[in-house]
């Protein structure tokens, strides 16, 4: 039967390459010339495939021969200068992948593939309005069928700009369009934790479960972590025993033999959260609430008027007095007030380092100091994949521009 099946494929390849197929005439003796249109596509698709394929290897040099042959063979399709946007994200040339999407989008600007990988793009650039608007056109064109995994990395992406409302609400949108959606899910439990929902967050751990067909570590130490706030400790420990046998030379696992999962990176996303709700409300009580009064009569103006030049009369004339009675320190206190401000600025401003210790990690390092670990990333110009070692000096903080 499978046979069977792959001999049909082919066919309607075949049958598919047959009907590209045009006939045309030369001008002079009605010579037929018979041209095939779909192979120079078909030609650039494969040197595409194969160009993305050197790319993950890491070797760049094929890559970009194999990308600049698709061009050559194909140079107005889309899926061309999308591969050549993504090979220069991948080189660290962020201006020219952003001209290769946009040449792309000059092609055919409602093509759901690139709208959404652009949107993912700008958000690594940390572009956020940008990408949720390229994201939302991918997801409005009627024939994307992507669109759970388009509303996932919308949610992906606001939690990255710390909007935590928005990213719940493109989560829910992803799991209604997905309802199996295993990474939908987890993200959602950890976001329920974060914001100290441990009920909700216990509902989508069953969920979880039932989604998947193999538990992941992080999921295991979530579970853990959920369970033991809402002082379930019996529940908790069983998946703290699952975790240690499932996976014991994960993180996580030497984490909760260590220090029993002080923190773990839902914690991390924990404080983001409970910083944002800080700010929000230091920013409401700095609002100025401005009481209206009666109309002041015109009499009132002036006797205002009055007092407010005699106030500033007088001020004119007392400061010399102040300054003959021996008063002029105040001024020389103020100065040593701004000297210690204009040092307390400086300090700050410095750039914190930290050298790699034994057992340190990028995601460690970042709970260590707080820091986000795209940022850690960002500022050191490496990957989390990428292996630090033992002595080498990583910035924590932005540098100085």
């Amino acid at each position: 039967m499978d046979k069977f099946l792959n001999k049909v494929t082919l066919l309607l390849c075949c049958l598919g390459l047959a009907g590209c197929v045009t006939q045309t005439y030369e001008n002079d003796n009605h010579t037929p010339v018979v041209q095939n249109e779909s192979s120079n596509n078909e030609i650039a698709m494969t040197r595409i495939s194969l160009g993305l394929g050197y790319l993950k290897m890491g070797n760049t040099t094929q890559a970009k021969l194999n990308l600049e042959k698709a061009k050559r063979s194909a140079p107005h399709l889309v899926q061309v200068h999308t591969a050549f946007a993504h090979y220069y994200d991948t080189v660290g040339e962020p201006e020219l992948a952003t001209q290769a999407y946009e040449k792309a989008l000059s092609i055919k600007g409602d093509d759901p593939d690139t709208l959404n990988n652009y949107g993912v793009f700008l958000c690594k650039q940390e572009k956020y309005e940008l990408a949720e608007k390229q994201m939302l056109k991918a997801i409005a064109v009627p024939s994307y069928l992507l669109v759970a995994q388009s509303y996932e990395n919308l949610a992906l992406c606001q939690l990255d700009a710390d909007a935590f409302d928005k990213a719940e609400h493109y989560l829910s949108k992803s799991i209604q369009h997905s309802p199996s959606n295993a990474t939908a899910i987890l993200h959602m439990m950890r976001l329920q934790y974060a914001k100290k929902n441990y009920v909700s967050a216990q509902q989508y751990l069953k969920r979880y479960e039932k989604a998947t067909r193999r538990f992941l570590p992080e999921a295991l130490a979530l579970a853990y972590k959920i369970y033991s706030k809402q002082g379930k400790t019996k529940v908790a420990k069983n998946y703290a025993s699952m975790l240690v046998k499932m996976f014991p030379n994960s993180f996580q696992a030497r984490a909760f033999l260590l220090n029993d999962l002080a923190s773990i990176e839902a914690d991390v996303l924990a404080k983001r959260y409970a910083a944002t709700q800080q700010t929000q409300v230091v920013t409401k009580k700095k609002k100025r609430f401005v009481k209206l009064s009666p109309k002041t009569t015109t009499a009132n103006k002036k006797t205002t008027l009055n007092t407010a030049s005699n106030l500033n009369t007088n001020t004119a004339t007392s400061a010399p007095e102040n300054t003959k009675n021996g008063n002029a320190p105040t001024q020389n206190s103020a100065s040593k007030v701004t000297q210690q401000i204009d040092s307390n600025t400086k300090q700050a401003s410095e750039v914190l380092t930290h050298t790699v210790a034994k057992g340190d990690t990028l995601f460690s390092i970042s709970m260590l100091y707080n820091v986000h670990m795209k940022a850690i990333e960002r500022w050191n110009n490496i990957s989390r994949n990428q292996p630090i070692k033992i002595g080498d000096v990583i910035m924590v903080a932005a540098p100085k521009k």
